[in-house]
């Protein structure tokens, strides 16, 4: 038995298909093609190029493609080789009409159905090349009758084939569509597949970022830890620099906290620091404010960005926010849990390294305890730079009287003169930004002063015989109304600084002490 060679897994299909489907059909040609040189008694050579034709070249071809690099090149270039060597054997029996046509329509059948309707004239000009090369050497003959027998032979073998033909486009079909519906089905599972991949990896970076708090975070307090610290505060101090900005450090210290230990226990010592540690993870209200556990009861608190006196402001409401926790402490002499803070700021000609930054506040909470603790104490050279900003600030917002205010009312214009002098105050407290607290006191008494004066004033000019004496007296209880709404956000901290500072410096002194004002001076002098 002929074994022939394995071909690729991409062309073992149409290959073999065509070679079953020329073999079958060729053998139906030879049965019919015999019976129609049996019935002109042709010649033994007529017999052995039936059978060259119709038995053995199918199985040669076969062979030829089987072997070829590209195979399926090979097998369709093979259909232009049956359509030439067709019009070939076509031309030598004569044209006999059945057989023919059962021929011809087989052949471009099969060259349509691999090869697509262009394919059809060229195999039609190769029937035509191969049945003019015979009528040019043997001449041309015709003899297109054909008995019933091979007429209903060749009528039953085109149905047939054309039945097959139509059989196997069905098969492929079918076959494409459940390979198509395995690729769906494999897609569905690998969409699955993927999506619980999905899942998982974000179950592992999940994990992974877990993994990596828990190593930066403290156990006990869930703050940054020491190792976290040292390796952002480097980064820290880099970055300011480069920037230009400063950067405070605070240091914190719970104050005779052994003896806090030792007469309430080790667990309640946790409690205690833990609930420290909430309150000054609570004054890091910036995203770029780092609160860590520094190591036992000490805690630091990096503020990038921050000035001396904004962060002293803060270091002062988070000592008053710690003791308003009133967590009782018997032997200390508040009787409650106190902190002691050392404030350090890096500007850019100090503390250039983090060492010197670390050790700036050591000193500065050094001084902080032994000085009485519960209290906030700045580094030296943080202190200095704080006194020249503050000297510098104050200046620049004081509001200067000139006799050209005065109105000749010697009690106006010495109320006048006060109330200027109280603006000063809050003006410089408010860009020295100090406490929320503390401003909001002074603006409080400050009030209450402008209530007095807008009292006594109504009086004067409504004596005076001035005409705008109502009008004016509305625009007093609305400026009254406006400082109250004021000073009520600015206490709730749902208010910018800067904002009271518009009011106090333009909307009272500006437009109504030096403007509006002066709209009843003629009256007085009168």
């Amino acid at each position: 038995m002929t074994r022939y060679p394995e071909t690729p897994p991409k062309t073992r299909w149409l290959v073999r298909m065509h070679h079953r489907m020329r073999a079958g059909s060729l053998a139906l040609m030879f049965v019919a093609s015999g019976m129609h040189i049996f019935a002109k008694n042709y010649g033994i050579a007529a017999w052995t190029l039936l059978a060259l034709l119709f038995l053995l070249y199918p199985h040669v071809q076969y062979w030829r493609a089987a072997r070829a690099a590209d195979s399926v090149k090979t097998e369709l270039d093979n259909l232009l080789i049956d359509s030439f060597l067709l019009g070939l054997f076509m031309a030598a029996l004569e044209f006999p009409l059945w057989l023919s046509f059962a021929a011809i329509m087989a052949t471009l059948t099969n060259n349509a159905a691999n090869k697509g309707w262009p394919s059809v004239p060229k195999n039609v000009l190769a029937m035509l090349a191969g049945a003019l090369i015979w009528v040019t050497v043997r001449g041309f003959k015709f003899s297109p009758d054909t008995g019933w027998p091979l007429t209903i032979f060749c009528m039953v073998g085109i149905c047939g084939y054309v039945l097959v033909i139509g059989n196997v486009g069905f098969q492929r079909n079918l076959q494409l569509r459940r390979v198509r519906e395995e690729l769906r089905t494999r897609e569905q599972e690998l969409l699955k597949a993927n999506q619980s991949l999905v899942v998982n990896l974000q179950e592992i970076e999940a994990l992974q970022q877990q993994l990596r708090e828990q190593a930066s975070r403290d156990s006990l307090t869930a703050l940054y830890n020491r190792r976290y610290l040292d390796t952002t505060l480097d980064r820290e101090l880099a970055s300011c620099k480069r920037e230009g900005k400063p950067l405070s450090l605070i240091m914190i210290d719970v104050d005779d906290f052994k003896k806090y230990n030792d007469l309430h226990g080790h667990q309640a010592g946790d409690q205690c620091l833990i609930a420290v540690a909430k309150t000054l993870q609570a004054s890091a209200k910036r995203a770029s404010d780092l609160a860590a556990r520094y190591g036992g009861e000490e805690f630091l608190l990096v503020l990038p960005g921050m000035d001396a006196t904004a962060a002293q402001g803060l270091a002062e409401e988070l000592r008053r926010s710690v003791e308003a926790l009133k967590i009782p402490h018997e032997q200390s002499r508040g009787g409650s849990v106190t902190i002691s803070i050392g404030l350090a700021v890096m500007t850019n000609d100090s503390h250039k390294d983090v060492a010197g930054l670390l050790r700036a506040a050591d000193e500065a909470l050094y001084h902080a305890k032994h000085g009485g603790r519960n209290q906030v104490r700045l580094a030296a050279q943080t202190r200095r730079a704080a006194r020249v900003a503050e000297s510098v600030a104050v200046n620049l917002v004081q509001l200067v009287w000139h006799p050209a205010y005065e109105s000749g009312q010697a009690e106006l214009d010495a109320q006048h003169r006060a109330l200027f002098g109280h603006v000063n105050n809050i003006l410089a407290a408010l860009l020295l930004e100090r406490p929320v607290d503390e401003v909001a006191a002074l603006i409080d008494t400050l009030i209450g002063d402008v209530a007095k004066h807008f009292e006594d004033e109504e009086k004067i000019i409504l004596a005076a015989g001035f005409p705008g004496a109502a009008a004016h007296a509305a625009m007093h209880r609305e400026l009254i109304a406006h400082a109250g709404y004021l000073v009520s956000r600015f206490k709730t901290r749902d208010l910018d600084r800067g904002e009271p500072f518009q009011f106090l410096a333009h909307d009272l002194v500006a437009r109504h002490i030096l403007g509006e004002d002066r709209e009843f001076f003629p009256h007085l002098s009168a």
